[in-house]
């Protein structure tokens, strides 16, 4: 604010001297009062400001925890399910030996049972076949027994033939 003052006997006009200078004052103070609630308001917002930087360093930090937590938590599932997986692989090659191994002990016995199966049809083919002798022998036992009675019972007629004719 730049201004000429009339000049008096002595120099300047004293009045407007000092209306100007308390008009300078006034307007300073009233920027003076302004700067102030200007500072008054960031030191607030600086304060706010501090208290959510705070809060949310607390959060970081709580988050920061739970990670190194589930991290943690994590690893220990991890190598949980490897011996988990590696428990199953070992249990399965067991299991898979054991079958092999049922395997062979049950091929064993049915070659076991086909070969006593086998001895028991060749017996059993040597008995029929015994007894289709035998029935062949009886049988022609008895044919021939029949024919000897028949031959019998024929030569009697014969005789009884001759003896009617002879009476």
């Amino acid at each position: 604010m730049k201004r000429t003052f009339s000049i008096s006997l002595f120099g300047y006009k004293k009045r407007q001297v000092k209306d100007y200078i308390t008009g300078l004052k006034s307007e300073h103070e009233s920027d003076l009062a302004k700067q102030k609630d200007r500072i008054v308001e960031l030191v607030e917002e600086n304060r706010r400001l501090k208290e959510e930087l705070k809060i949310k360093n607390e959060k970081i930090a709580s988050l920061d925890e739970q990670e190194r937590y589930i991290s943690k938590v994590l690893v220990v599932a991890e190598e949980k399910a490897q011996r988990i997986i590696e428990e199953g692989k070992r249990k399965s090659i067991e299991e898979l030996y054991k079958l092999k191994e049922d395997k062979e002990k049950w091929y064993g016995k049915f070659r076991e049972v086909r070969s006593d199966l086998l001895s028991f049809l060749r017996i059993l083919v040597e008995l029929l076949d015994k007894f289709r002798d035998e029935i062949n022998y009886y049988a022609s036992q008895e044919i021939s027994d029949v024919v000897l009675i028949d031959e019998n019972d024929q030569g009697e007629n014969d005789i009884e033939k001759e003896k009617k004719v002879i009476a």
